[in-house]
Parts: structure tokens; sequence; C-alpha cells
């Protein structure tokens, strides 16, 4: 686990860097832990960005701030000084939702080691899948694959339609409605977040994350998804299999069947190919 600590306000001179695994606190992320985690984190799709700040150079002390390899730091204000070569992964995730232009390059900047000792791009993609994404069942906002992977079905899989609708991977809390039918006793009323550390859920209003009130509408993107997930379920169902996972390998999509002629097996190497911009940093 990753250590996050308490840095000064001025930069620490450079004959004394911080420790390694050393995470300074930040005021965007100082109230969020693994077991109140922020609640961006459960967004299902992102949001337009509209008129973000322009970016400048980290200035302190009157200088800007450059990497060990004399390039200028990006100033993102919720970004911390310095940053674990293993950061915790809902972190990492935070910081990649928070601004779409930040990247990797900017967080492995802020690390303390040498390029060569920093960890790969694609590291710390898997370390978002699978130490948050994964366990959290939250959405992947960034996808430069032509076509629906295997991990993009897994998730939508384990996403209720009702979730969809409010654009959420929290879970809906249901409440009895006054109807006298069965289809009217069950009624959406709050939005229920999970946590990584077994701590007690955060609660939060149905319409969290509806832009401008309105139901939400899913990306083609997803609708792609959650139709090849249908499709395979159908195939399953047809084959009296307990489930589209159980496919046989002619029954799965053809770009599937070329990744398991690699040793894929259908599985996204770079989980999240959007991210990945700069492995020279």
């Amino acid at each position: 686990m990753s250590l996050v600590k308490q840095c000064q306000t001025n930069t620490p001179p450079d004959d004394t860097p911080p420790n390694r695994y050393h995470t300074c606190i930040n005021s965007h992320h100082a109230v969020y832990s693994e077991n109140n985690l922020p609640p961006l984190l459960f967004r299902l799709e992102a949001p337009p960005f509209d008129n973000l700040p322009p970016l400048t150079n980290l200035v302190e002390n009157n200088q800007v701030v450059k990497d060990h390899d004399g390039r200028p730091l990006r100033a993102f204000p919720f970004l911390p000084r310095y940053i674990s070569i293993r950061p915790a992964a809902w972190l990492l995730e935070y910081w990649m939702r928070t601004d779409p232009r930040l990247t990797y390059r900017d967080i492995k900047a802020r690390m303390v080691v040498p390029a060569a000792q920093r960890p790969r791009e694609n590291t710390l993609n898997m370390r978002r899948e699978r130490q948050c994404r994964n366990p959290l069942a939250l959405s992947c906002w960034t996808s430069h694959r032509r076509a629906v992977g295997k991990v993009e079905v897994e998730r939508v899989a384990r996403w209720s339609l009702d979730q969809i609708r409010y654009n959420t991977t929290m879970e809906i809390e249901y409440g009895r409605g006054a109807g006298r039918s069965p289809g009217d006793q069950r009624t959406a009323v709050r939005l229920r977040s999970r946590t990584l550390a077994g701590g007690a859920p955060a609660y939060y209003p149905l319409d969290l994350f509806l832009d401008g009130g309105e139901v939400h509408v899913p990306s083609q993107r997803i609708r792609e998804a959650l139709s090849l997930f249908w499709q395979l379920s159908e195939r399953a169902s047809r084959l009296r299999l307990g489930s589209w996972r159980l496919l046989p390998a002619e029954e799965l999509p053809e770009a599937w069947r070329s990744g398991t002629q690699r040793g894929n097996v259908g599985e996204e190497r770079d989980v999240e190919a959007g991210s990945r911009r700069s492995d020279s940093v």
C-alpha cells in the first residue's frame, strides 16, 4: 500500500527528496480514502469538461519546476507535488477522471526516482483496473479500440439498466412505492457507494450524475457493449450454457478469437488504451 503523507507548503530542497513511496496530501483528495471514495469514481460516463482553465507550468520559489529530464511540470491543482512510485489505484483513477488533459507523463514526472525506475504506463493501467475499477465495478471513460472488447462486455454485464439511466455505477437503493400493483412497489430512492476496505457506504441523491436532471442516454460505445452482451448471452442460452463466458471460441467475436490466437484470450493488454500517451518519461 502506498504511503500518503503531509507535505510542507514549500518545495523541499533538491538535496532532500522525499521517499520514493511518498505521496503528498492534496486538499482535493485529503478527505477521501479507501473507506470514503470520491463520488466521481462512480460516474458512469464522463461530463462534458467545458470551459477548463488553461494549463500553466508549475512554479515554486519563482521558478518553473522541471522533472529529471528538464521538462516543465504542468500545474494541475489537484495533483500532489510528489507522488509515490506505487500510487493508490483509487487515487490514480480519481486524478485521471478529474481533468482529461492529465496524462501518465504528468503523474510520473512527480515521482522522485529516475525514469528507468518509474512504473510503465501499462502497469499503472492494470493497477487501476485490478485494484479499483474491477473491485468496484466502475466504468472506463476512455477506449480507443475499434471493436468492443471482452473487458467492456464484462463491465456492462455488472450494471443494471437503472444504473445506466442514472449514469452511475453506485448501487441503487429502492423503496416501496404507493401503488397497489406489484410493479409499483419498487421505487429508486438514493445511490449507495462502495468502498475498498469494508467501511460504511456513503449515500447520494439519485440525480447526482444526471446533467440537467434528465435521464441519462448512454453513449454509442456502451450501447454497443450492451448489445454484444445480450447477443452473447442469447447464444449461451441457446446452447444451454450458464453464462456467455462459457461460450466456445467459435461463438465469440472474430476480434476476440484473433486475440486468443495471440495468447491474449480476448483480454485487453492495455486496459485503457486511450491512456497510452507516453511511456518515455
